[in-house]
């Protein structure tokens, strides 16, 4: 046998992985180096101008840093306003400390080595130290001489640098621990910060030239915005003198306000003057005052507030205004009270020519309207056809110019203001200014020369405008009169057409109307009838409407139909009734007559009637109630005679069969006995129910023995007390009717007895003029009137039965009061 040596199926299996897996490897680095690619390492940067040059969105990306330079500023007392500035050979740049690492107390030229990452910043990148390594000490950087328009830009942010300027003011800051050095450059002022002075005494510094070494720190707003700047001034020694200011203020020689800022070979600008003067106004920070010749604007951040006609010295740095030149950070001292000053009067014109900028002068002119609420309260005035504003500023009062009216003439005094020179200004007697205002210096500045006329050009507009107002509202009320006319006119008239329709209608319907439809007066006289009134009662027209209502009901009924119109129009709502008519032949006619009040302007005026003619309809239900009782005396006949009869001779027997079982002492004589006693019970029952069918004794001995009878019988049968009682002798009545009359009391009986929960029942029969009244009360539980208990079958037969024999039945009752049935019969005696 031969084997041949080749690859096994698990050596391939092996292979195959191996293969994959470097495919795998392949892969993995592939996107690995794809990955350094697109995302290289941060290169370290190792100047700070490096860091500068970065924009926002590269800054934030924390590229690594590695600086060495000088500190050239740092001051972490105050968390929120920390100073902390390095410098290498390239630039400045501001340095966060990293709190989780070290974090040495620095001075200002010590050369440091700081390891970090940068930042955003919130106005220029920024370092994040996390490491700081003092290397020891060695000399701040060469400050760069730069101009103030150079810092106002921004670039010199965070750099060592160098100005020159003249000293305003100084001011020590308790809260920071600084010095505040206003600096004027000639392009513009900035504030220097330093924690020490070069002087023993702050006010030898004011007015001296100097030159200023230090950091120059920018404010900015939340959107990365310059606003401000200012100067870091790490020592002493970097605050440097080059003119010293003298060494008394009060050497300074005086001068005329007018020779301010005038020409004069020599001088020298921007060093502080003295001039004396009488003050006019002050508020705020701004002073004014004048001498014989001009007036002055002073500003001045003393605190005392020196009272007008004070005179007073005053020192301070001349600067331009808006047309005179002004004082800025002046100081002044008193020197004592002189008479008042009186002011210039003058015209808008003279005003205009500058002469009088900012001294003291009075103007008559007319006041066209004043604000009261502004800020800053003021009057408009108008003067020779020029137009010009008073203003009054008293901080923390309030000003009333309420009694000023406008259109009066005033003298107004106040300090004058050049506010706008106009773009045409030339040298000359002939050039003005475009406009000027006045500040007062209270409310007695202001003097009513006269009253403004009451007639006045507003006034006529005014009442110009009421009387076109007036007219304008009366034409349009008239035109809006007519419209509304109009259109009540056409709606009265659609109004008219459709009630003149209705009633053409309504006329139709009640001439030709099945039912008698009648009108009549709260008297009774016939006021209208219908054809079908005129056919029933075969009277004319006319004739009947001669009549009242109660003339055409038979006389028998008169005065009971009397009674009945009498309760109608006092506006008793009642039902439907029947009344006996009688025609032009004599023939009666049964009429169900629905009557009901006609109301007008909220009283009563007449009464509208239809009478249905149900002569046949009753005479029907006569018949059927006739059958009806007919058959109910048949029945009661076969039970009387037939089952009664049967049921006695049962009991007789079985009461002889348990008498025999007795006799023979058989236990069977007690169930005979037992079945005897319920044959006569039912014997008792079954005579009740025949008597009720067919009342026997109502035959042979009339309706007042049949009631009585009928009581105890109800009484017995239910075991409840039922008294009855009759007084006086009763007519004799139709068969019929008593008839009726039994069965209306045996319902009632009944229904109290088996449903009013009653204890007992009285039941009165009596003789009352020309009517026969029985009533059956008990005190039982009773129940609302109108309720279902009022209106059920029961209660329907017996009202039933009295309409048919022209009986009035009356239900009362009332919750836990009982309940009464009371029927009258009317007979004629």
């Amino acid at each position: 046998m031969r084997f041949r040596i080749g690859p096994t199926k698990s050596t391939g299996t092996l292979a195959v992985a191996g293969h994959i897996a470097s495919l795998v490897l392949l892969i993995m680095v592939g996107g690995w180096l794809q990955a350094f690619a697109d995302n290289p390492p941060l290169e370290e940067l190792r100047t700070a101008e490096q860091v500068r040059r970065l924009s926002t969105q590269q800054a934030d990306l924390h590229y690594p840093v590695q600086l060495q330079g000088v500190v050239t500023f740092f001051d972490d007392k105050i968390t929120t306003k920390s100073f902390r500035f390095i410098q290498d050979d390239t630039a400045g740049i501001y340095f966060y400390v990293d709190g989780s690492t070290n974090n040495p107390e620095l001075q200002p030229g010590q050369l440091v080595k700081m390891e970090g990452e940068t930042g955003a910043g919130a106005y220029a990148p920024v370092v994040t130290s996390h490491r700081i390594q003092v290397l020891g000490e060695t000399n701040l950087p060469q400050a760069k001489p730069v101009s103030f328009e150079e810092l106002a830009s921004g670039q010199e942010d965070s750099q060592f640098v160098e100005i020159s300027g003249v000293v305003r003011t100084v001011r020590f800051d308790g809260q920071n621990s600084y010095y505040l050095i206003e600096l004027a450059t000639g392009q513009g002022r900035l504030t220097l910060q330093a924690p020490r002075l070069p002087v023993a005494q702050s006010e030898q510094l004011v007015d001296s030239t100097v030159r200023a070494k230090g950091v120059c720190i920018t404010h900015f707003n939340t959107q990365r915005q310059l606003f401000d700047i200012s100067l870091l001034v790490p020592r002493a020694e970097d605050l440097i003198i080059e003119r010293q200011a003298p060494g008394d203020p009060q050497t300074i020689p005086g001068e005329p306000i007018k020779s301010v800022m005038q020409f004069t070979w020599g001088s020298t600008l921007g060093h502080r003057v003295k001039v004396t003067g009488t003050v006019t106004l002050r508020y705020s920070s701004k002073m004014y005052i004048q001498d014989e010749t001009n007036g002055l604007c002073v500003e001045t951040k003393q605190a005392d507030n020196v009272p007008a006609g004070e005179r007073v010295e005053v020192l301070g740095f001349p600067a331009k205004g808006e047309y005179a030149p002004l004082i800025e950070d002046g100081i002044y001292r008193w020197i004592g009270l002189v008479p008042p000053i009186q002011p210039d009067i003058v015209t808008p014109d003279e005003a205009l020519t500058g002469s009088h900028d900012c001294r003291l002068v009075q103007i008559e002119a007319t006041l066209l309207d004043q604000a009261q609420h502004s800020k800053e309260p003021f009057l408009v005035l108008q003067a020779n056809g020029f137009i010009f504003h008073a203003y009054l500023r008293l901080p923390g009062q309030g000003v009333d110019f309420g009694q000023l009216q406008n259109g009066s003439k005033l003298a107004v005094t106040g300090v004058c203001v050049i506010d706008d020179l106009g773009g045409d200004w030339h040298s000359g007697p002939d050039w003005r200014a475009a406009s000027f205002r006045l500040l007062l210096r209270s409310p007695a500045d202001v003097v009513v020369l006269r009253q403004p006329p009451w007639w006045t050009l507003p006034k006529l507009f005014l009442a110009v405008g009421i009387l076109c107002t007036v007219v304008f509202a009366a034409f349009g009320w008239v035109a809006l009169l007519r419209r509304r006319v109009h259109q009540q006119t056409q709606i009265i008239e659609e109004k008219l057409h459709v009630e003149a329709a209705i009633k053409e209608r309504y006329l139709d319907l009640f001439e030709n109307a099945n039912d008698m439809v009648f009108t009549h007066d709260l008297a009774g006289r016939m006021t209208s009838i219908n054809k079908a009134g005129e056919r029933l009662l075969q009277f004319p027209r006319s004739e009947i409407l001669a009549k009242e209502l109660v003339d055409l009901i038979t006389e028998d009924q008169r005065p009971a139909a009397k009674s009945w119109l009498q309760q109608l129009t006092t506006g008793v709502e009642i039902p439907a009734v029947d009344w006996d008519f009688v025609n032009a032949a004599g023939q009666r006619l049964k009429l169900e007559v629905s009557s009901r009040m006609v109301e007008q302007a909220g009283r009563f005026i007449e009464v509208e009637g239809i009478a249905r003619d149900v002569t046949a309809r009753k005479r029907m239900e006569k018949e059927i109630l006739e059958i009806s009782n007919r058959e109910q005396q048949r029945l009661g006949h076969n039970l009387h005679d037939g089952v009664c009869q049967q049921l006695a001779a049962i009991a007789y027997r079985t009461h002889i069969l348990a008498r025999h079982l007795n006799e023979k002492d058989m236990v069977e004589s007690l169930e005979a006995n037992d079945i005897s006693s319920l044959i006569n019970e039912s014997l008792v029952q079954t005579r009740t129910v025949a008597r009720g069918l067919f009342p026997v004794r109502l035959e042979e001995e009339g309706l007042a023995d049949a009631m009585e009878e009928l009581a105890v019988n109800i009484g017995r049968l239910y075991k409840i007390k039922c008294d009855f009682s009759s007084t006086g002798a009763l007519p004799t009545i139709h068969t019929g009717v008593t008839m009726h009359l039994h069965f209306i009391a045996q319902e009632a009986i009944m229904n109290a007895a088996k449903h009013s929960g009653a204890g007992a029942i009285t039941v009165r029969l009596l003789k009352e003029n020309d009517d026969l009244v029985f009533s059956v009360k008990d005190n039982g539980v009773g129940f609302l009137a109108g309720s279902q208990n009022g209106t059920g079958m029961g209660i329907g037969i017996m009202r039933y039965r009295a309409k048919v024999i022209g009986a009035v039945l009356e239900l009362q009752s009332q919750p836990g009061q009982g309940t009464q049935i009371t029927c009258k019969y009317h007979f004629q005696p």
